[in-house]
């Protein structure tokens, strides 16, 4: 049976004096030639004395010294023990929605729900419209494992939406105390360089209108006169030219 270590949790020294410290230092060994499976180990030591430790596939603590054993026994009873203990192996899913292909008019749309890094396997991925399960255009993917103890999966859904639907997947996981839920946008914002672009077109855009709209004023205004003055000496050359 193979067992590599390949991660180390934590190291911790607490030093009391020149001459004495404690240790908490921790450790996760795989225990099968797959990789997939592991065990982890806590272990408490003063001046290099182990005093006791804690195994995952046992599941309790062991004491190696007076002080070991009594604190052990102690620990082995705590129900709030054995949550920190499950705690330290599990991993929270983190979840990503996406667009793999916009809707047309002859295809649908290809959503993409990914959940990452997550500890233990056991999962549940559900796809929702307007907060009802959706099973039919869904496609998943068998649950992967990464190679650095965590695990991935994902699932694609293929539908063609219309105005005032709201997709949204949803993960269920044993350390999530509520489901955790994204919400897919029809229309996703734009990205911060592309919204600048826009804003500094439209900008130039409206001062070159406001110089246009300006300029014409200015040039009918103009003109109004230049017709009045030439009017005006139209009008004297009409009565210059009347027999008195």
């Amino acid at each position: 049976m193979l067992r590599s270590i390949f991660y180390a949790i934590c190291n911790v020294f607490v030093v009391f004096s020149d001459y004495a410290f404690g240790q908490m230092s921790g450790c996760c060994t795989y225990t099968d030639s797959e990789q997939t499976t592991f065990e982890y180990e806590i272990r408490y030591t003063y001046n290099k004395n182990l005093l006791m430790q804690y195994n995952s596939t046992q599941g309790n603590w062991k004491g190696f010294t007076e002080f070991g054993v009594d604190r052990a026994r102690m620990y082995n009873v705590d129900p709030e023990d054995a949550k920190l203990r499950k705690i330290d192996m599990y991993a929270a899913p983190s979840l990503k929605l996406s667009t793999v292909k916009q809707s047309s008019h002859t295809e649908p749309a290809l959503l993409l729900c990914s959940a990452y890094n997550f500890y233990p396997q056991e999962i549940q991925m559900t796809w929702l419209l307007n907060g009802q399960e959706v099973t039919s255009a869904v496609t998943s993917t068998d649950i992967l494992y990464n190679g650095n103890l965590y695990y991935q999966i994902h699932s694609y859904l293929e539908h063609r939406p219309k105005p005032g639907e709201e997709f949204s997947c949803m993960v269920e996981h044993v350390t999530l105390r509520d489901p955790l839920l994204k919400i897919w946008e029809l229309h996703p914002p734009l990205p911060w360089s592309e919204r600048v672009k826009i804003a500094v077109g439209t900008f130039f855009l409206a001062v070159g209108l406001t110089a246009l709209i300006t300029g014409f004023i200015k040039h009918k205004k103009v003109t109004a006169v230049l017709c009045t003055v030439m009017q005006g000496k139209h009008v004297k050359k009409i009565l210059k030219d009347l027999p008195l």
